[in-house]
């Protein structure tokens, strides 16, 4: 029903009278004693009515209930009437549609015999949009956040949030004829009671406002992205996916990216033109472009059908790289042996494969281990014995030389030059078991730092994206930023840092010393570790004060999709909250698809304490003494497990202590939940 014809006929007048259907008088004299609150309503509400239903003469058939907007009717109740002198009590809804304004409704109530002589009363009923104190908003996943009342119809909540927040809006019954009402999505707009979830999106995830008019049913926000006007499919939260055909020097125009001025452009696959729009530099062929607004890169790969292509025997197809010291859009997002994170080389012939690489950028200046493979995973890999290297920069691993078969490395003595910029180049035109690879050098990026200051210091960058400072910082006390604004934006490591959203203001946490603060601009984290003055890691100390590192699985921050692992310079530097106490807080997740602050397996664990960033000095359990609590969750395995049968609360916090306070042979271990 259009807006415009419910409005007008919400506002035209009702002059209908109690009438006889039958001129002719047919047998019998339906009469109707009408009670209840007719006179008053909010959109939907249902009205309640009571009906003293009689006739002395003819049994009775049928009470009708109509409302109508104008001259339309929007709702009825039928209700069978069997017995004369009865009352018979019936309840009418009445809609709730957008963009109606208060107004007059008519209900008319309709009594009828058998003999389908009727009587009829008709009342003018004021009907008003409910004014709610506050709005739930509930997410898919059950979490429930009140929406506040900020003006008239307008009604908004203000949180952290992925960006795409799938829910529903439960507005409360008001009164004693208010019903709860529900809206959800559907055909592209919100409406009460339909069964899809709203589908809220931002162009980052974090901090934003999603908000809702009962009048209008707007929502907000809603974020289309595009590329030449065709949208990208969700992924997940932070990721979209688009399948285009491509040809060398065709345009792409992408519309919708949060901050596209600041978003990482592969070279290999696209040169960025002044307007904003993309010139493709690849090979011809089928290929998938997945945005990922976190960390503000388009990834590319090439597509056989629907699936990632593959390596042919010939040459032609895809290679990709998988392994260490390299990643995109930067190296805190290093590929490493997670085949999915593989990054397919950009064909720039039809068998030849290459890579621009930066220094200190994309790939590590002084130790790299990665290898080309001929799928999105394990399977064809380039060997020492299928591989030649033409550089003196890069040498092949052949197992023999000290270094894994096919896997590259640094030659003796070679360090990258930071924003140096290396074109790798894999020639397979002889076949994949002749394959050629050269390194060029091609200069050096130009970088114009956007410098970012904290406490007064000027933080340390290479990108724009993670900023790095050594400072001495004292408990309690409060950190500043300048040059950077986006606070609420972050998400801050617990046991480092609180964030008073109403004072605005950062609070460090720890014991005085000195630490290295890491601001991740690109992933919206804040974290710290303890390092000494001159900027190294700091270890363990003998009477259990400096660091304490945490590896293994189950573990991660800030995410479990960024777990410790058991990867030298990756362990956790747990934050000493009191002398010689370290803590680590965390809520209980899953493996895959967790959220900021989901830092604990609920399912599994298998973790250790060092007194380095990395293997060497390791903190034996023996040496530890188990609070009571901390037996009901945790057992010694050799590597700290769950408990048998247990699995933690998901959604729950966790904080996990040692206490080496009374020496480092004397500690105590402990996880409460909170």
């Amino acid at each position: 029903m259009k807006p415009y014809k419910l409005f007008a006929m919400l506002l035209a007048s009702s002059s209908l009278i109690t009438a006889c259907s039958d001129d002719e008088m047919a047998p019998g004299n339906p009469v109707m004693d009408v009670t209840g609150n007719l006179g008053e309503a909010c959109f939907g509400d249902s009205l309640y009515f009571a009906i003293k239903a009689t006739d002395q003469e003819v049994p009775l058939s049928t009470i009708h209930a109509e409302l109508y907007f104008g001259d339309e009717m929007v709702s009825e109740k039928v209700i069978r009437t069997k017995v004369s002198g009865e009352t018979y009590e019936g309840r009418i809804y009445v809609p709730y549609y957008a963009n109606i304004p208060d107004g007059k409704a008519t209900l008319r109530l309709t009594l009828q015999n058998i003999h389908f002589t009727t009587s009829e009363q008709i009342y003018n009923v004021n009907v008003t949009h409910p004014d709610y104190q506050s709005l739930i908003f509930r997410a898919e996943t059950g979490e429930e956040y009140v929406m506040q009342r900020e003006q008239q119809y307008v009604y908004s909540v203000t949180q952290r949030f992925p960006s795409e927040m799938r829910g529903v809006i439960v507005a409360p019954a008001l009164g004693d004829n208010g019903n709860e009402i529900v809206f959800g999505y559907e055909n592209s707009e919100i409406k009460p009671y339909a069964d899809g979830m709203i589908p809220f999106s931002n162009s980052t995830p974090g901090r934003y406002t999603i908000s809702f008019n009962t009048f209008s049913f707007e929502g907000s926000p809603f974020v289309t992205l595009t590329i030449n006007g065709q949208q990208l499919e969700a992924i997940d939260e932070t990721t979209s996916k688009i399948d285009m055909t491509l040809a060398k020097g065709d345009t792409l125009t992408p519309e919708g990216f949060p901050e596209y001025a600041e978003w990482w452009i592969n070279p290999d696959y696209f040169t960025k033109n002044e307007d904003g729009s993309l010139t493709f530099n690849a090979y011809n062929g089928n290929y998938r472009i997945i945005a990922d607004t976190k960390l503000r890169y388009f990834r590319v790969y090439k597509l056989n059908g629907d699936q990632p292509a593959t390596l042919n025997t010939d040459g032609t197809g895809a290679l990709w790289i998988i392994g260490q010291g390299i990643g995109q859009p930067s190296l805190s997002n290093e590929v490493g042996w997670t085949t999915e994170n593989a990054i397919c080389m950009a064909p720039t012939g039809d068998k030849t494969y290459q890579a621009t690489l930066i220094g200190g950028k994309t790939v590590a200046v002084d130790n790299i281990n990665f290898k080309f493979f001929g799928q999105m995973g394990w399977g064809v890999e380039l060997t020492g014995n299928d591989l030649v290297s033409k550089s003196d920069l890069i040498g092949v691993g052949t197992g023999d030389n000290g270094h894994d078969n096919g896997n590259l490395f640094l030659e003796e003595g070679v360090v990258l030059q930071d924003n140096g910029i290396y074109v790798i180049t894999v020639d397979l035109t002889q076949g994949i078991n002749d394959a050629i690879m050269t390194v060029d050098y091609n200069g050096e990026q130009q970088f114009e730092e956007r410098p970012i200051y904290i406490n007064g210091q000027k933080m340390d960058t290479s990108d724009n994206a993670l900023y790095s400072a050594v400072t001495e910082l004292t408990q309690n006390s409060k950190i500043t930023f300048k040059e950077f604004s986006a606070l609420a934006d972050l998400y801050y490591d617990p046991d480092y840092f609180s964030f008073d959203e109403d004072a605005f203001d950062i609070t460090f946490l720890p014991v005085d010393g000195h630490y290295n603060i890491i601001l991740d601009k690109l992933n919206g984290t804040l974290s710290a570790k303890r390092v000494n003055a001159d900027g190294s890691e700091m270890t363990l100390q003998a009477d259990g004060s400096g660091a304490l590192w945490l590896m293994g699985w189950g573990v991660g921050s800030p995410s479990l999709d960024s777990q410790f692992d058991w990867v030298p310079g990756k362990a956790y530097c747990m934050a000493e909250v009191s002398p010689k106490v370290y803590q680590f807080t965390g809520i209980a997740g899953p493996e895959q698809g967790s959220v900021y602050g989901e830092r604990l397996r609920f399912d599994y664990l298998s973790f250790k304490f060092f007194h380095q960033d990395g293997w060497g000095g390791e903190y034996p359990t023996s040496s530890l003494t188990f609070t009571d609590e901390a037996s009901k969750l945790i057992k010694d395995a050799g590597n700290f497990e769950l408990a048998d049968g247990v699995q933690l609360e998901q959604g729950a916090t966790y904080v996990m202590t040692i206490d080496l306070s009374a020496g480092t042979d004397k500690g105590t271990f402990d996880i409460v939940k909170k």
